[in-house]
């Protein structure tokens, strides 16, 4: 398995900490968190470190799921398909890169909204088409071609929900279209509030902004009237109260049942008069209850609108995002020091006499540090090409104490060798195939194991791969690379 994730010293194909920063998640204390599609779960710590209450990743992979137990044992990771999720409701559940991958991307999303909380946010990374219209784009990638919606149809989809495309996340090598970050949550009906005091303008508002809007009116004054007359259902505590002394002054009965604690009374009466849907309320409240009105409304779904908006934030500041990963992406240093797992040492060998020989070369896989669980198979890849292709028969080879196996390049990397010759246009095919992949296992590194290149039957070591541990191990390596580079990338705003 590749390494996707990026830790402190541990270099993936995924920018772990800018995309964190990208999501801007909302503030996970005491949450109970989901991340589908976990990976080596990056972000379900970050929702430990950031006070959750529960965290649970899921991922199909399960050397992805064994290497994030061995890094954050107090978060739980389940390989398993996102056909069945965790039970119980999530206060946030997280989906990056990985929505193309669903046969039915509409139904997932629609499952992940099923299993959130009422106040939950689901947090999309996504890449979205570039079109005009609604549809499912076809999408030719660098490994496969997958279909991804464009802005109409992701709103299509979304339609039933509240939803927000808060800004760009991070792009990788190798992405067709830019990627996004969308925060979804449950659509709530909002009540307008006019609840001025008497002869201020609210119908005259109501009329102006809301009738014309089609949005339906309910008048406190109005129903006050009808619930002395009989004519609408109420508590029998609240109809008692509103016809003891009833008064024509509707503001004298309002300031009356409020003063009596009838608040949830009233606000039930107002709700069903005002149908399933937004509607707007007018009528007179005194400025001491209005709190008691807007809390009453919010604990029957609804999002109270005065003169601003009364909603719990589904996302943090930029700044306090920022300062949040940064916070994290050091604590994670110091884990790394602490936490007993099995890894990886990559140690480059010099060899002056290779450079003679080849234009270049690059280990892609395996990264310094990245975990490796028992059993499991570790991928080498990378690229080698020499100086002159057609004279040179070019190989690469590993090494251990019961022998060596040599291996082709006979992958395909236009990538590389178009950034090597931008100027030449006649490049023969075969030059292409200068990549290698071929995978080893985690038993074979107990002694140590050497890799290099053969060319024209003479060998040159230029890596070296062992297992150490995180703890005791290199102690300070994640320390130095946050010191190194640590104004320059991990604490900027």
């Amino acid at each position: 398995m590749t390494q996707y994730q990026s830790f402190p010293g541990v270099k993936g194909s995924s920018e772990s900490l800018a995309k964190l920063r990208a999501l801007r998640l909302p503030s996970l204390q005491d949450k109970r968190f989901l991340d589908v599609g976990c990976n080596e779960g990056f972000f379900c710590g970050y929702a430990r470190f950031d006070g959750a209450a529960e965290v649970i990743g899921i991922d199909q992979s399960k050397v992805a799921v064994d290497r994030a137990k061995a890094r954050f044992p107090d978060c739980q990771f389940f390989a398993q398909s996102w056909e069945q999720l965790p039970e119980g409701k999530f206060d946030v559940i997280l989906l990056a890169s990985a929505l193309h991958y669903a046969e039915d991307q509409a139904a997932l999303i629609h499952r992940l909204m099923d299993s959130l909380q009422d106040d939950g946010t689901l947090v999309l990374e996504i890449g979205l088409a570039p079109s005009g219209e609604s549809e499912w784009v076809r999408v030719k990638r660098s490994i496969d071609e997958r279909l991804f919606p464009s802005r109409g149809k992701l709103g299509e989809i979304l339609d039933d929900y509240a939803w927000k495309v808060i800004g760009d996340s991070v792009q990788q090598a190798g992405d067709p279209m830019r990627r996004y970050v969308v925060h979804v949550r449950r659509q709530k009906p909002f009540v307008f509030l006019l609840l001025a005091s008497p002869a201020s303008g609210k119908t005259t508002l109501a009329r102006i902004l809301f009738a014309k809007a089609q949005v339906p009116i309910v008048s406190g004054d109005l129903t006050y009237g009808r619930i002395s007359r009989g004519e609408v259902t109420a508590t029998e505590a609240l109809t008692t109260c509103i016809n003891t002394e009833f008064s024509p002054h509707f503001n004298v009965v309002a300031e009356r049942v409020l003063a009596h604690g009838l608040v949830g009374d009233i606000v039930e009466v107002w709700c069903s008069q005002g149908g399933e849907g937004a509607f707007t309320l007018d009528s007179y409240v005194p400025e001491k209850y209005q709190q008691q009105v807007k809390d009453a409304f919010i604990a029957r779904g609804y999002v109270p609108v005065t003169l601003d908006w009364e909603m719990r934030k589904s996302m943090s500041a930029p700044s306090e995002a920022a300062r949040k990963a940064n916070r994290y992406i050091e604590a994670l240093a110091d884990w790394a020091a602490e936490t007993e797992a099995p890894i990886l040492e990559v140690t480059k060998v010099k060899s002056p006499a290779l450079a003679t020989i080849l234009s270049g070369w690059h280990l892609d896989h395996p990264v310094d540090g990245q975990v490796i669980t028992e059993d499991e198979q570790f991928t080498v890849a990378g690229w080698g090409l020499a100086q002159d292709p057609g004279a040179t028969e070019l190989l690469c080879y590993v090494r251990t104490p019961s022998g060596a196996e040599v291996f082709k390049l006979d992958r395909r990397r236009q990538d590389v060798v178009r950034s090597l010759f931008k100027d030449q246009l006649d490049i023969p095919e075969s030059v292409f195939h200068c990549g290698f992949r071929f995978a080893c296992k985690q038993g074979e590194l107990v002694s140590g194991m050497e890799f290099g290149f053969i060319a024209n039957g003479e060998e040159f070591p230029v890596a070296r791969f062992g297992l150490v541990t995180l703890a005791g191990a290199r102690p300070s390596l994640s320390r130095r690379l946050l010191t190194k580079v640590g104004e320059r990338i991990w604490r900027r705003r």
